[in-house]
């Protein structure tokens, strides 16, 4: 940390990003991180290993990623061969779900983390840069994620299965303005 930066370490690159400030698609940071934390703002990357690393706090290391594309819930440590040492304490931080701004898990990316889905979170309201954007979706960690139209979780609402990945929602792409978090289908 230097003097409220960090350094986003990319493919050979790093890259100082302000920590809290808000995010923005156009700032140069096109692979950006919120926690589902209440009053919690994006932290952005300009590529999507590095956004990965930061929201796994660092126990993720995706170096080779310098472009979105969908990454396995083997590749962020959830499948049954890790090791017992990982299984033994909880990560800082899940990966929760992957909006991506194009279909078929492309393009910027907006990772929503948090500590896990036992009960209904929420996101709240997409950050500004990101509402209605979303046009592939990809739930992690035991989690399912609905999307809405509205802020505020406003209908009509478009919901992911519990790990589930959606590379197109249809007549929904561009226009989810909210998201909640849950271990069930159809978090309300």
């Amino acid at each position: 940390m230097l003097g409220g930066m960090i350094l986003a370490i990319g493919a050979s690159v790093a890259v100082p990003v302000l920590l809290g400030s808000t995010a923005s698609a156009n700032s140069g940071g096109r692979y950006c991180v919120q926690s589902v934390a209440p009053g919690s703002t994006a932290t952005c990357f300009s590529s999507f290993g590095a956004s990965i690393s930061f929201a796994t706090g660092g126990r993720v290391n995706l170096a080779h990623a310098t472009a979105s594309s969908e990454v396995s819930p083997a590749e962020l440590g959830e499948s049954s061969a890790t090791p017992a040492s990982m299984n033994s304490v909880p990560p800082p931080s899940l990966v929760l779900a992957i909006d991506y701004a194009t279909s078929s898990y492309r393009g910027t990316t907006l990772t929503w983390t948090g500590s896990g889905c036992s009960s209904n979170i929420g996101g709240a309201n997409i950050p500004s840069w990101f509402n209605d954007t979303a046009q592939s979706v990809h739930a992690y960690s035991g989690c399912a994620t609905t999307l809405f139209w509205n802020a505020t979780y406003g209908p009509p609402s478009y919901p992911v299965h519990v790990n589930g990945s959606v590379a197109t929602m249809g007549s929904f792409n561009n226009e989810a303005s909210s998201q909640r978090f849950c271990n069930y289908y159809g978090c309300a």
